[in-house]
């Protein structure tokens, strides 16, 4: 009966944090700060009826500033001679040393600390409207409490940006690659069945080999024979698991910085999404004043509308695809797919120097895939040298001829493929390389034309949305040189081992 009641408090505990989950991501919230809507990459949610917003983007959009310290787990938070501290979990800040009940405990959701909205008030002085029927929280600490609408059609001068978009992230951890290779080691199931394979292969092998006395030099005592085929096979079955083993694991170092660079490219690409939200946010503002003052029709506005809306829908995938991009890796490293973390290693540019025809022998000599079509070559060879013509039922002496055949056809096969792939990884390596220095050159013009914008801004000829999108064409253009280098850093690794783009080498049959 106990058994029971704990059963039915553990389901209804279950049930309660589901719902409470549900609940956290249920909504969907708009902030408008002083007038200026805002974007996270962790929007607002509601839990357990409390309402929680990102930390950083609203207290920075307020002008405190804002520190993370990921060992305590704690929060600090300063503008001008207030101080306030938080940490994660607890219900109780502090304002200047002085305690503040919170309505909620403060929590990490997606990287980003929450906290309830309320708090904003409490410690800012700022003033926070909530709108229940449109989910809009409003925030102000202006003077004049002023705020500006973007659907609005004010005929005011472009004074601030539409949309502030919050980057900054705060992590439960960072990740390095190398970190990140020896979780995924320690948690596949591969490697456990490939060290198990070893010692059963190295037990076979052992018996087999009791009964060998000498090495044959061609057919003789027919128990002997196939004695010594036998051991020779589980001789290589052995040493085929020892190399599928290493294998493995080069293939896991592979597949983990594979993963490891998409998801700095998702990350790139949701920033960008951002950034042409606010871009789009800004030239539909253009638009509502140009018609407001006769200067076009409503079709532009109409236009940048849609454009708005099609570049919204772009932020929501890239997002999703970070999400997917940190599944990904955490189900090979073995973390929870909810788990977040900032990535310690950025690839840098270098130049790739190196003898493709060099690389091509080394790939050759160090292949395990080679190692083993080579191994079944000679067991082939022994087969025909042990041949034994008096025993009945054999298999044609020339059908053991044609196995040598075979065997040898494999093996070359094997080498072309593999030096066709080292030849295909340089090329695109040198291919992307070519990229890299266009975008290079490109930015060095945009750097400029930037510059430019913004000193024509200073001096009144030139408007804030030019000196946005000049920058924004700098941002673009680096993230994609980012890109570029990062898809060069996995290739490279391709490059020295092919074969982990194949996965590892079956084992001896």
């Amino acid at each position: 009966m106990k058994r029971f009641a704990v059963a039915v408090l553990s389901t209804l505990v279950l049930t309660s944090t589901f719902a409470n989950l549900a609940g956290a991501q249920s909504a969907d919230i708009k902030v408008i700060i002083n007038g200026v809507t805002q974007q996270y990459t962790q929007p607002p949610v509601v839990s357990q009826n409390t309402t929680l917003v990102p930390l950083r983007g609203v207290f920075e959009s307020l002008g405190a500033k804002v520190e993370w310290d990921s060992k305590a787990k704690k929060v600090t938070a300063s503008k001008n001679d207030d101080t306030l501290t938080l940490n994660i979990g607890s219900k109780l800040a502090y304002k200047n040393s002085k305690p503040v009940q919170l309505d909620a405990a403060t929590q990490i959701q997606k990287g980003q600390v929450l906290v309830p909205l309320r708090f904003v008030s409490q410690s800012l002085g700022a003033k926070v409207i909530w709108n229940q029927t449109s989910r809009t929280v409003t925030i102000s600490n202006q003077a004049n409490d002023s705020t500006t609408d973007i659907n609005s059609l004010s005929s005011k001068p472009l004074a601030a940006p539409v949309t502030k978009v919050t980057y900054d992230t705060y992590y439960n951890d960072s990740l390095t690659y190398e970190d990140a290779v020896k979780l995924a080691i320690a948690d596949s199931t591969s490697v456990k069945t490939g060290e198990v394979s070893i010692d059963q292969a190295g037990k076979i092998m052992k018996e087999t080999g009791k009964n060998i006395d000498f090495v044959p030099a061609e057919a003789g005592d027919e128990a002997q024979d196939k004695a010594f085929k036998g051991y020779a096979q589980t001789n290589l079955n052995y040493e085929a698991a020892k190399k599928n083993l290493e294998m493995t694991k080069e293939g896991i170092e592979y597949n983990v910085k594979d993963l490891y660079n998409k998801l700095l490219q998702k990350q790139n690409a949701v920033k960008l999404a951002a950034l042409n939200i606010e871009d789009a946010e800004r030239k539909l503002k253009v638009a509502q004043i140009k018609r407001d003052n006769q200067m076009s029709s409503d079709y532009e506005v109409t236009q940048a509308t849609n454009q708005l809306t099609q570049n919204q829908a772009a932020l929501d995938k890239a997002k999703k695809d970070l999400d997917s991009a940190y599944v990904s890796l955490n189900q090979v490293i073995g973390y929870k797919p909810e788990q977040r973390y900032e990535l310690k290693d950025k690839p840098v540019y270098s130049e790739f120097k190196d003898n493709v025809e060099t690389k091509v022998s080394q790939v050759l000599t160090s292949s395990t895939a080679i190692w083993l079509s080579e191994q079944k070559v000679d067991l082939a060879e022994l087969s025909l040298k042990l041949y034994n013509f008096s025993t009945p039922g054999n298999t044609p002496y020339e059908a053991e001829q044609l196995n040598v055949d075979k065997a040898q056809y494999a093996t070359e096969g094997t080498k072309r493929q593999l030096e066709e792939a080292v030849r295909t990884i340089y090329n695109n390596i040198k291919a992307l390389e070519s990229q890299y220095s266009q975008i290079q050159a490109g930015l060095v013009s945009a750097r400029s034309a930037a510059d430019m914008a913004k000193k024509q801004f200073d001096v009144g000829l030139a408007t804030e949305l030019q000196v946005y999108e000049a920058n924004l064409k700098v941002t673009t253009a680096e993230q994609q040189a980012e890109d570029i280098v990062t898809s060069i850093d996995t290739l490279k690794m391709a490059y020295g081992k092919p074969w982990v783009l194949q996965g590892t080498a079956s084992g001896a049959q």
